[in-house]
């Protein structure tokens, strides 16, 4: 694994959608497949975990070796990057899923042995094994925990993101004093999703932990479809617009990215809130294909989800409920992996119109060389490397092959 550092470069460059699979359909062909055990009952455990960009990932130790995974409340049940490996255990089951583009996927299920994390051990835990987020994870992280460990194990977590803490517990009432005082977010029985208040509207969301960094995702086409039924919201949404473009859409997930070309908004935000938290002045794009909030909460906020009860609370960190977020874009620059079988390079830029980026001469579709003197490789070289400083070097090399040297 990579060090903290080099992770949190890698975030910041693009963003990276983990895993979603709560937005897959997806069925087994024997629901006992999916069943798996917890070592014990009646326990509390302290596990130190390690905190990127306010996503958690558990270090956790299966048949002798230290693995590190995601705690992902945006995947219905574990998954592993990688091959599958020979101390996997077949279950001879497979899982028939559907992804965002309506593609059908089966894979094998496979049983994990004694995964043990503190304390516990989960036991007979079933995972999708599939090795296309790799170049996305870099070998960052080995795969994930699902929201199976609440929905059906009725396990309550407390994710400390200050003190790099996760408790864990199948006690009923064990945060009850934590949460008194605080605002609640009723979930769904099965899926993490609460409302979420916005300028124009309140919205109910996923909250998928996997979404490493990110904010806010609304898609355009729902925003312009409940912008058409109301107009008092369609006014507002165009009062808050500040950038109207197409780009290319990246979506990563567990079978691989899909890359397609949408129209989207930049949208600035005088508030929204979020059970205690008020983030104000924070800048969001629509350039997304699912309606979710991602781990950026979590740079601010620990939080308990309370299995028995079924809901999120957020603890703000040092009591501060209102953050001034002023994450105003200036540069417009990232990039995406280059298709199989390019020749031309292993990056793709993505320019926002009218920004630093564009005005400096980059163009959507041109081809990474090098950063800050690091020739680009492959795209994980990119994501990993270490920053330099506030401005940074590109060399990069249009379709048809003018070299551009640039600083941003």
């Amino acid at each position: 694994m990579r060090e903290h550092t080099k992770t949190i470069a890698f975030i910041k460059a693009v963003t990276i959608i983990l895993v979603s699979l709560t937005s897959l359909q997806s069925v087994a062909q024997n629901a006992k497949t999916l069943d798996f055990n917890i070592s014990r009952t009646n326990f509390v455990d302290t596990v130190k975990i390690k905190i990127w960009d306010g996503a958690a990932v558990v270090p956790v130790e299966i048949n002798g070796v230290v693995r590190n995974l995601m705690f992902d409340t945006g995947a219905t049940s574990g998954f592993w990057i990688g091959e599958e490996e020979d101390w996997m255990i077949k279950s001879g089951d497979s899982v028939t899923t559907y992804d965002s583009q309506n593609v059908m996927h089966k894979k094998a299920i496979l049983k994990l042995p004694p995964i043990k994390m503190g304390n516990i051990a989960i036991e007979n835990y079933p995972m999708i094994v599939d090795n296309a987020m790799s170049q996305f994870t870099c070998g960052t992280i080995d795969g994930g925990l699902g929201f199976d460990l609440i929905f059906d194990k009725g396990l309550s977590f407390k994710i400390d993101t200050k003190d790099s803490l996760m408790i864990v517990t199948d006690r009923k009432g064990f945060f009850a004093k934590e949460e008194k005082g605080h605002k609640t977010l009723k979930y769904d029985s099965r899926r993490p999703t609460f409302f979420v208040k916005f300028p124009f509207s309140n919205i109910r969301m996923l909250f998928d932990s996997g979404n490493v960094g990110a904010w806010f995702d609304i898609p355009q086409d729902l925003l312009d479809r409940w912008s058409r039924s109301d107009q008092k919201m369609k006014q507002k949404v165009d009062e808050m617009t500040v950038l109207s473009d197409t780009t290319v859409l990246t979506s990563a997930g567990i079978f691989g990215a899909t890359f397609d070309t949408i129209a989207y908004r930049i949208l600035h935000l005088p508030q929204v809130e979020i059970g205690d938290l008020i983030f104000k002045d924070l800048y969001i794009s629509t350039n997304t294909a699912s309606l979710k909030l991602g781990t950026a909460v979590m740079r601010h906020a620990s939080l308990i989800i309370d299995a028995s009860k079924r809901r999120f609370v957020l603890l703000p960190h040092d009591g501060k409920t209102e953050v001034v977020v002023a994450n105003k874009v200036t540069k417009g620059l990232s990039f995406r992996p280059a298709e199989e079988g390019d020749t031309l390079g292993v990056a793709i830029a993505i320019v926002k119109k009218g920004l630093e980026a564009e005005k400096k001469g980059i163009r959507s579709g041109d081809y990474l060389i090098s950063v800050d003197g690091i020739p680009i490789t492959d795209f994980c070289t990119y994501k990993l490397r270490e920053t330099q400083g506030d401005v940074t070097h590109f060399v990069l090399r249009s379709p048809d092959g003018e070299i551009k040297e640039v600083d941003l």
